[in-house]
């Protein structure tokens, strides 16, 4: 027992020596943890006298971690969480998913497919509910407290695990309206005569997937006209399926057009290199139930499919 006191002394310790740090204040500090300040210094102090090192500077109006301070309050936030995940995983055992779940997402894959699969998911845990953020400006996950962000392409914060769960492939497309109007280019050649709408924010329809096969083929692709080019994608869709162009669409967009005849499939033996849609999470954060049952119940939808 006492083995066993002196242990949870130490956890409060370390805790109120966090809540210190993250505060920059004794009183504030104090709030948080519901006891009183001059409490919070006498464990600061005790904590201190232990091991022998000065931790905080401390001045009327606030506190700042020494050298040796930061260093120790690092390694203490790790013990926290930790401590916290421990707990998170008891209390999770063997519980139904439920809670709220936070995921951003790209906006023309968000709009396209995520509501099916929150219907679908829903039907099956019905005590878990959605916030979603639609955007593609760079969301920092972590910061901003997201469980999960769905993406497509490379992945390079180490902080982050990043999930395949389907592959992004690409069709190169044109409405019935402007292939009788311009006529259907049976060769890539042929696209000197025709007008390509660019999506100039997508690295797959920035005329890329012809970039390979200029050398080969022996034109421009300077010379072809590029009659539009946008920073969205939707708008590049709606003047496809209009008759204004050629272009480059993921098939989760073009699929259903494609499969009714709005939009017909042009090059389709072309080897077009495929990008990855991926469920972007935290390294370091605790998978609850809820978090779990999503992540696998995503990866399921897509290869399925």
């Amino acid at each position: 027992m006492a083995i066993w006191l002196t242990i949870m002394s130490r956890i409060d310790s370390l805790q109120t020596f966090v809540a210190v740090v993250r505060s920059r204040n004794f009183s504030n500090a104090a709030d948080s943890l519901g006891v009183t300040p001059s409490a919070i210094s006498k464990q600061i102090s005790g904590l201190e006298e232990r091991l022998g090192v000065r931790l905080l500077n401390r001045t009327t109006r606030s506190v700042s971690p020494t050298e040796a301070g930061q260093m120790f309050y690092q390694h203490c936030e790790h013990i926290i969480e930790s401590i916290s995940e421990a707990e998170a995983l008891v209390s999770d055992f063997d519980v139904s998913p439920r809670g709220r779940l936070r995921i951003t997402a790209m906006s023309n894959f968000g709009r396209r497919e995520l509501a099916r699969i929150f219907a679908d998911f829903s039907d099956q845990y019905p005590d878990i509910s959605f916030e979603l953020h639609i955007s593609d400006r760079p969301v920092d996950i972590v910061k901003e407290g997201y469980d999960f962000a769905l993406r497509i392409g490379t992945q390079e914060d180490s902080r982050l695990i990043a999930k395949p769960v389907a592959d992004q492939s690409i069709a190169i497309c044109a409405a019935p309206s402007y292939l009788e109007k311009w006529g259907k280019p049976e060769s890539l050649s042929d696209l000197h005569d025709h007008r390509l709408l660019m999506i100039t924010n997508a690295e797959y329809a920035r005329l890329n997937w012809l970039r390979q096969f200029e050398k080969d083929h022996g034109f421009s692709l300077s010379s072809i006209e590029r009659k539009l080019s946008v920073n969205d994608i939707d708008l590049i869709y709606e003047a496809c399926l209009t008759g204004m162009g050629i272009t480059a669409l993921p098939t989760y967009i073009a699929e259903r057009h494609l499969q009714n005849g709005e939009l017909i499939q042009l090059f389709p033996e072309l080897d077009i290199p495929v990008r990855t849609i991926k469920v972007v999470f935290p390294q370091n954060r605790y998978l609850a139930n809820k978090s779990r049952a999503f992540l696998d119940f995503i990866t399921a939808y897509f290869n399925e499919r």
